[in-house]
């Protein structure tokens, strides 16, 4: 689908125009659009009162073409979340318009409206139906965007979208597709990037026994990606991506029912990738290594079990008291070797890491926790520009006591209570006195259906945390 600055001077047929209007103010665009129609009066005298998330639509005879007009509530309270919501879902309304050209009309009010409703937009349009015979239902061809800004801001909107749905393809790809090769194959072909790969035999030479002991049972190779972008010459930022291309929960197997979800346990290795392309694609100045430990997690005749004890990269060792936490074993080596071999001014983890962080924050909030405030503040105001919102959970000395085993330094959970706080405490071991994050990303990841609210968040992958540390990126 195509976005375009719209100027009259565009020799374009337009199907259908998203018009917006509030309870208690119409920006002037709206009223230049639909000068000499009946829209307005039509609307209000069927009830329509511009309300949040209310819709009017009709065939304008004078237009000659489709109007939707979106209610965006109070001017007050207007903002960059409320017009993405209601841009997603007007667009939703014309997707299937066949060959469809669709003209957006802004309610001027910020500079961040052109950037801000091509995202939402393309968001909006994604479907994977990469194995559906019955392919997309999105229809339209060309969206035109009218505004007196630059086309920069449409064409960043686009870009940051494309490397969102990017992120989504790979992260809903069946898990014996989205394998550990595909990725590193995905990898090398983003411009800029340097790419290396480690094996299940450098595992062992290196002594990482976290990627080492969850990769006995896979079937398919394990590899630890690293990929580099960027000026060496400054310190880099490293960002590490859990990668769990299946999870079954290993020995201590989950139930079956849910378990195809756990393809999505890849979603925080989709994420680096992700990110990598786009700040390749917008040619960021910033040097950013990208790391992702990628495995399946099987049962097996081999396969690692409860009671054994690992020893990761930096010389910890863990007790494997469930084979199903097994996303803090993989991570464990990566932080560890990222952080002495690169030495990043920071580090950053996501990982869909824990039930217990869905039970805690739900499906719209990424538990944030880290051993550096002025790190998490800047992570924070980085999701406040984006739809990724994080929220801080504790990480104290209680939540380290948890961790403590009998028979090695740590072991992998330490129980019910506290069970996402627990999982970060365990991460810490394997940071040092880096600056660090961890966001865990199990409630955000996917979605199981449709979002009615959120348009833009259709069922699926929603390649959380690639916008988010791309804001991060540009202000760091």
């Amino acid at each position: 689908m195509e976005f375009l600055k719209y100027s009259t001077s565009n020799s374009q047929i337009v199907n259908a125009i998203i018009v917006p209007t509030f309870e208690d103010f119409t920006p002037a665009d709206t009223t230049k659009t639909v000068a000499g129609s009946k829209v307005l009066e039509s609307a209000r005298k069927s009830g329509f009162l511009g309300k949040r998330g209310e819709t009017f639509d009709t065939f304008d005879a004078k237009l000659e073409k489709r109007v939707l007009l979106v209610g965006l509530g109070q001017k007050k309270e207007f903002d960059d979340e409320k017009l993405r919501r209601s841009y997603s879902s007007a667009f939703n309304s014309l997707r299937s318009i066949p060959r469809g050209v669709v003209q957006v009309i802004l309610p001027g009010l910020s500079s961040n409206e052109p950037k801000e409703a091509t995202f939402a937009i393309d968001l909006a349009a994604y479907d994977f139906d990469k194995y559906r015979n019955d392919k997309s239902k999105t229809k339209v061809e060309k969206v035109l965007i009218t505004t007196k800004l630059g086309e920069e801001l449409i064409n960043e909107g686009r870009i940051i979208a494309e490397a969102v749905n990017f992120t989504r393809d790979i992260a809903n790809l069946p898990p014996s597709i989205g394998t550990p090769s595909l990725f590193e194959k995905t990898a090398r072909k983003i411009k800029g990037a340097t790419v290396r790969a480690f094996d299940r035999e450098d595992f062992i030479k290196m002594g990482m026994g976290g990627l080492e002991g969850v990769s006995r049972a896979a079937r398919e190779a394990a590899k630890l990606l690293i990929l580099e972008y960027g000026p060496k010459s400054k310190k880099p930022v490293l960002i590490v991506g859990k990668g769990i291309t299946f999870d079954s929960g290993g020995i201590s197997i989950k139930p079956a029912e849910g378990m195809d979800q756990m393809k999505f346990d890849k979603c925080g290795a989709s994420a680096v990738i992700g990110i990598m392309k786009l700040i390749s694609d917008l040619k960021l100045d910033r040097h950013v290594i990208g790391m992702a430990p990628l495995t399946e997690n099987l049962p097996g005749g081999n396969a690692y079990k409860p009671g054994d004890i690992l020893t990761h990269y930096n010389g910890v060792t863990s007790e494997v008291l469930s084979t199903d936490a097994e996303g803090r074993l993989v991570l464990a080596d990566a932080l560890s070797y990222g952080t002495k071999n690169f030495k990043p001014s920071v580090v950053i983890d996501m990982a869909t890491l824990t039930g217990a962080c869905v039970v805690a924050l739900g499906n719209n909030y990424a538990g944030m926790m880290g051993n550096d405030d002025k790190l998490k503040k800047k992570i924070r105001s980085a999701s406040e520009k984006t739809w990724e919102n994080v929220w801080e959970l504790p990480l104290d000395e209680d939540f380290q006591d948890q961790i403590k085993s009998k028979v090695a330094d740590i072991k992998n959970t330490g129980g019910r209570e506290g069970g996402a706080e627990t999982a970060g405490a365990f991460l810490s071991k394997f940071v040092g006195d880096t600056p660090w994050v961890h966001l865990d990303i199990a409630g955000t990841a996917w979605t199981q259906k449709n979002n009615s609210h959120k348009a833009y968040l259709p069922a699926g992958a929603t390649g959380f945390g690639v916008r988010l540390l791309y804001e991060f990126l540009k202000e760091e």
